[in-house]
């Protein structure tokens, strides 16, 4: 079937690109449909009910979907009257803004200490600055000091105040529509440029975060996919000198990273934060593919110059399609692996990277079939590829083995201490460039406003009880203190802030029972929804406190955070673990961190496993399969300690690169051990086999991973952090993948001399 089709390619070159443009023509069409997807969900567990409880205390208590602006007065007060009016101008036209149904405000939530009202009086009417019933004499003090507004709508200061205006659709399980949430930003941001005369103005939010994320990537897949291409194209240029050889390849990793984005966009697959840059990746494993039949069909040519294009085109395949093959299966081994993961998007991002590996490998092999058929033959030069470099390699390997295994010995060592070091703690505002809006309107709201990310504890079978018994009121007074002094906290908000609220205007003591009861009953449903539904629920029995995050504080440890409130819920306060649950933005986050590093042993573990096994298979040698992965743990180590060591925590991008790394290595060990093995056949020398190794294939791994790793640091232009990283590990693996394969994976060929083509071959 392969000759068959090998053959067609070759003898029907036109009707071949005819085929194959209405296939990949079909396929582009698609892309119309690509998306991508940052929410709640994109950071769910495969299996975890942490997701579902997210939505059914959003259905009960509301949704968590809010953008933020945060208004600082230039020189005066927010309770100046010109501010005062700014701030209603500025409202009413955030109000106009089609999709936006309500602006919470200082302007709108109840006051209750503007005149100080009795009991009676509070939960009986409404009183804000807007409809004129709040004496405006007051309002300083009220928000200033009120548990429900100090330190949250407003700064202590009060020179900032925030705007909040909540995103929500009929169904809390849907998010906005992305671009609608794209188009309501964009409304906003312009409607703020009206005001920034007046003051300093920063969005912020949640969806805020999710949105400039998604704006990000997608600026780094199209601005940042095209620099790749253009470094990539330079380097080619600088190595083959040739334009065939530099549009051939790129144009065939365009095709394949394109098609495979065809074929996501055709099933519906949402490409999430953590498969951001597979069509980076695509586009690097498509042009490896080529970098290897281009060189090889250069030193044939040269070899060959009599040949013609058809026979140099089949013995370019025939030659390279089992070896290719074999690093396409291996590849796929290392991407599938992340499917041993419980994160969802990391399993997701295993199968499409498996599928796009089996598709590159496939157009790789076609469209160069087509291309070297429909182009003239290139003209026969003296020129080598032969590259520098690669003797040195190749002299290094041969002259200073001892210092090689030292040298990698002691990056061993280092690389273990910093995987040591290793961890995953990262807050989303460090996923931004300090000059960005949203890490200006992050870091002023959790300077001045309480924080953005919320914690939220619910605790179950309690509401209907908290009404009637004291003591478990007194219970969640201590319980909203201890929250409140942790200082990593922000702003607590609970059914207590309003019980502490009811205290003041009943001349200091807590009301009882009845009161509370009577005052629930009666209270303006307006008020309602302000300070009792987002915090007790009595159709499900449940009571909410909300935590808000300051993302900024130095040394943020999500997991001890959560760890240590449970513990001191159920050590000090007596809870019983089943009384309460723990969810919210932040611990879906945790969450997703907290089973991203415990897949990472995991997941390297298994693909080592699975590889060495088909290495078995290839080569039927123990010694050679051992020879190959031995080597190829080096690279994944060196990326994990290096993050360690420069206290880089592993996150939603950077924690896929130690499987790319593998793959990546295991790629060229393969290509290396394949074309050794023919030069050992030939003379049974391994030092001489080496050497002419290193000139053939060996050539071939160099321009790729030097291609490849400068097109990758274009990435450190990115104002996405991750990405920035991602970018700079994977030019690191590139590069320490292709080294240890040229010196110590050789060496050790050397050193144990095994069994090639099942004889021992030693001169």
């Amino acid at each position: 079937m392969l000759n068959s089709l090998l053959n067609f390619l070759i003898k029907k070159p036109a009707w071949s690109l005819v085929l194959f443009l209405f296939v990949v023509g079909a396929t582009l069409l698609q892309i119309q449909n690509f998306s991508l997807d940052a929410s709640s969900e994109s950071l769910s567990l495969d299996g975890d009910n942490n997701l579902e409880l997210y939505f059914d205390t959003q259905k009960t208590f509301g949704s968590d979907e809010s953008l933020v602006i945060s208004y600082t007065a230039n020189e005066e007060t927010i309770l100046e009257p010109n501010q005062i009016s700014l701030l209603r101008s500025l409202r009413d036209d955030l109000l106009n803004i089609e999709g936006i149904n309500s602006v919470i405000s200082i302007l709108d939530v109840s006051l209750f200490q503007s005149p100080p009202l009795s009991l009676i009086e509070l939960v009986s009417d409404v009183y804000t600055i807007d409809n004129g019933k709040a004496d405006l004499s007051y309002i300083e003090d009220e928000f200033k000091n009120s548990p429900l507004y100090a330190n949250n709508l407003v700064s202590t200061d009060l020179k900032t105040t925030a705007l909040l205006i909540p995103l929500s659709t009929d169904n809390p399980e849907v998010l906005i529509n992305e671009e609608t949430l794209k188009v309501i930003i964009k409304n906003i941001r312009l409607t703020m440029n009206e005001y920034r005369n007046e003051a300093s103005l920063f969005l912020g939010g949640v969806p805020m975060i999710r949105n400039d994320a998604i704006a990000y990537i997608k600026s780094d897949l199209i601005v940042f996919s095209l620099a790749v291409i253009l470094a990539m194209s330079i380097m080619l240029a600088f190595f083959f000198h040739k334009i065939r050889w530099v549009v051939v390849p790129i144009m065939i990793s365009i095709i394949g990273a394109l098609f495979m984005t065809g074929v996501i966009s055709a099933i519906g697959w949402k490409v999430t934060v953590i498969s951001a840059n597979f069509f980076s990746l695509l586009l690097v494993m498509t042009l490896s593919v080529t970098i290897h039949l281009v060189v090889r069909y250069r030193e044939i040519s040269n070899n060959n110059p009599d040949a013609t294009s058809s026979e140099l085109t089949k013995q370019t395949l025939t030659e390279m399609i089992k070896p290719c093959t074999y690093t396409v299966i291996t590849t796929i081994a290392a991407f599938a692996s992340l499917t041993s993961s419980n994160v969802k998007p990391v399993i997701d991002f295993g199968l499409m990277m498996s599928i796009g590996v089996m598709i590159a490998f496939a157009l790789s092999f076609i469209s160069f079939a087509i291309f070297t058929m429909l182009l003239p033959k290139p003209q026969t030069t003296n020129q080598s590829d032969q590259f520098l470099v690669l003797e040195k390699f190749a002299i290094i390997t041969d002259k200073f083995g001892k210092q090689i295994l030292v040298a990698l010995t002691v990056a061993i060592i280092i690389s273990i201490i910093g995987v040591s070091k290793l961890s995953v703690e990262n807050s989303f505002i460090n996923y931004f460039k300090k000059d960005t809006e949203i890490y200006q309107g992050l870091n002023l709201i959790d300077k001045e406003l309480g924080g953005t990310i919320p914690l939220e504890i619910v605790f179950n079978d309690m509401a209907n009880a908290y009404w009637a018994d004291s003591s478990l009121r007194d219970d969640f007074h201590e319980v909203h203190k201890y929250l409140d002094n942790i200082p990593s906290i922000g702003k607590v908000l609970s059914i207590d802030t309003f019980m502490q609220v009811l205290k003041t205007s009943n001349n200091g003591k807590a009301p009882n029972g009845f009161l509370l009861t009577l005052g629930k009953n009666n209270m303006p449903e307006f008020a309602k929804e302000q300070v009792l539904k987002p915090h007790i629920s009595d159709d499900s029995d449940q009571i909410r406190i909300v935590a808000r995050i300051k993302e900024t504080t130095k040394g943020l440890n999500r997991n001890q955070l959560i760890n240590d409130i449970n513990n001191e819920l159920i050590e000090n306060f007596y809870f019983n673990q089943e009384d309460f649950y723990f969810t919210g933005t932040f611990s879906l986050y945790n969450n997703l961190l907290q089973s991203l590093f415990e897949s990472q042993i995991k997941t390297i573990t298994s693909v080592f496993i699975i590889i060495f096994v088909l290495f078995l298979f290839i080569f039927r040698s123990i010694s050679i399969a051992l020879i190959a992965v031995l080597p190829n743990i080096i690279p994944s180590l060196i990326i994990l300690g290096v993050m360690g060591l420069a206290n880089i925590p592993l996150d939603i991008m950077t924690i896929t690169i130690a499987a790319i790394a593998i793959g990546i290595g295991i790629d060229n060990a393969i290509h290396y051990i394949s074309r050794f093995q023919n030069e050992v056949a030939k003379d049974g020398d391994y030092l001489s086999s080496m050497y002419r190794t290193h000139s053939s294939i060996g050539i071939s791994m160099f321009y790729t991973a030097a291609t490849v790793a400068i097109g990758f640091l274009v990435l450190i232009l990115s104002n996405f952090i991750p990405s920035i990283y991602f970018g700079i590990f994977m030019a690191i693996a590139m590069l320490s993948a292709v080294i240890v394969n040229l010196t110590l994976l050789p060496k050790l060929l050397i050193i144990f001399k095994p069994e090639m083509n099942n004889q021992r071959l030693i001169k």
